[in-house]
């Protein structure tokens, strides 16, 4: 089993608004593009986000990473988890 990081991707008003997020920022954590909203144990990426339980509606995505450094940011919300 691997450690997979689920990250979610986009703005809605429902779950991840785009409020207080830095624009132009450092990067897509920052702006509040991307958030990572949960991690799991899974034998693939796919696995990994079906057993996600976290809500993605219209303008939204969902991915796995199993490395940190695999997006720029993510190593810093796992530390602030």
């Amino acid at each position: 089993m691997t450690t997979y990081y689920l990250i979610r991707r986009g703005w809605n008003a429902a779950n991840q608004s785009a409020t207080g997020g830095r624009p132009g920022s450092y990067d897509t954590f920052a702006s509040r593009l991307d958030k990572l909203v949960e991690i799991v144990q899974a034998d693939s990426p796919e696995e990994a986000v079906a057993k996600c339980s976290a809500s993605v509606y219209a303008n939204q995505s969902l991915r796995a990473v199993s490395s940190p450094r695999a997006i720029k940011g993510l190593t810093r919300e796992i530390r602030c988890r």
